[in-house]
């Protein structure tokens, strides 16, 4: 099967390029060429749309009124969501809970990879259970477990699927938890942190890599007496041994943080992700409650999800879609590079680099049409077209 995308703005890690046929052949692409030869089996005419990477969301609870911490039917609906906006690569990420939920909730999303043919769902990305009470955020007190030997062991060794485990690393045994994931090829993330700077830095030293969702849940900069003190979020953007996961969705992070975030780590180190809950990829009314799996319940307000107490956010709605067009829109970032931030980027910190977020000969046919607005109106998966352009 060969496809031929023309008269597109193809989007590249270096800028935009025109007049340049797209040319894939069995779910690949082929090549950039100004002209071909090659008689397609489909000839799409992108009618001066962006031709981009699919986007890639590798924190995401939920989507389309469905968890990820659901049944596998469940799970390939909620991802089945984000691949029509335009996210066709997916870590469904599950909350803190007991090891033995955990374990299932594995076991489910393994079988929904295993037969899901709408989105590349990549693996299990595991936040918790062993992160701070103090920084728990939405998540569920009872269900913050201490990261001893056998909880660790319990989890890492269950499956070979889990790409990313969040931590809070100032835990007794928590460095552990990063030895242990990096000997297995897992990313482990500092998550839910009331970490000082030092041990943050420290961190790195044990296998941890990456920042969970940059700012929040996230010790900082403060006062403790007349003298300021330093936490994670500082030795994030000090140390270029951390990527750093950012909530692009202009109600985590103000436009400055991420302003700043782009400044300092900048397309290669930093990348959004929505966090999104349930109700992620589908059309939210203000004033709606829902109760997550294995958690609170929320409130969708002011384009945020919160608390239904109202005392912190409690997760996105936003997909990556609307994060790539807040970047370009609300923070300036060049088309590319808000793309390059929410596909490759993510993609690359979880060991997908190589095949998948780039508008490359030998890459996968992983690609999606869009307007100058980031809205979506087609979308292919694996050479697999699952949103028809109209």
């Amino acid at each position: 099967m060969i496809r031929i995308y023309k008269s597109a703005n193809i989007v590249t890690e270096a800028g935009i390029q025109k007049d340049r046929l797209v040319i894939c052949r069995d779910g690949k692409i082929l090549g950039i060429e100004s002209r071909t030869d090659i008689i397609p089996d489909e000839e799409i005419n992108c009618g001066g749309k962006f031709l981009s990477p699919g986007f890639a969301d590798i924190h995401v609870h939920g989507g389309g009124g469905f968890s990820a911490m659901g049944t596998p039917d469940e799970i390939i609906k909620m991802c089945r969501a984000h691949a029509e906006r335009g996210t066709t690569s997916i870590l469904p990420t599950t909350l803190a809970t007991p090891i033995k939920q955990l374990q299932e909730c594995i076991t489910n999303i393994t079988k929904a990879k295993n037969s899901c043919t709408d989105s590349n769902i990549l693996g299990i990305h595991l936040e918790g259970p062993f992160i701070s009470i103090k920084m728990k955020g939405a998540q569920r007190p009872e269900n913050i477990l201490p990261p001893t030997d056998e909880n660790i062991d319990a989890l890492l060794d269950f499956s070979d699927e889990i790409r990313i485990i969040g931590a809070a690393p100032e835990l007794p045994n928590a460095f552990k938890v990063g030895e242990k994931a990096q000997k297995r090829g897992i990313v482990a993330s500092v998550a839910h942190t009331d970490a000082s700077f030092e041990v943050t830095e420290e961190a790195l030293r044990h296998g941890f890599s990456d920042i969970t969702h940059i700012w929040s849940a996230c010790s900082a900069m403060h006062k403790e007496g007349i003298f300021r003190k330093v936490g994670a979020v500082e030795a994030a953007l000090a140390n270029d041994g951390f990527t750093a996961q950012f909530i692009g969705d202009m109600r985590h992070l103000p436009y400055g943080a991420v302003k700043l975030l782009y400044a300092v780590k900048g397309v290669k180190k930093a990348y959004a992700v929505s966090d999104g809950l349930e109700y992620s990829a589908c059309d939210m009314k203000e004033g709606t409650v829902i109760t997550q799996e294995n958690g609170p319940s929320v409130i969708y307000e002011d384009s945020v999800m919160k608390l239904a107490d109202r005392s912190c956010l409690a997760g996105s709605v936003a997909t990556s879609a609307t994060m790539v067009r807040n970047l370009v829109k609300s923070v300036n970032i060049p088309l590319w590079d808000a793309v390059t931030m929410a596909s490759h980027t993510p993609l690359s910190v979880v060991g997908f680099g190589g095949t998948k977020g780039l508008i490359k000969p030998g890459y996968d046919e992983d690609i999606i049409l869009f307007d100058d607005e980031i809205n979506v109106s087609y979308v292919c998966v694996n050479g697999r077209v699952i949103k028809h352009l109209k």
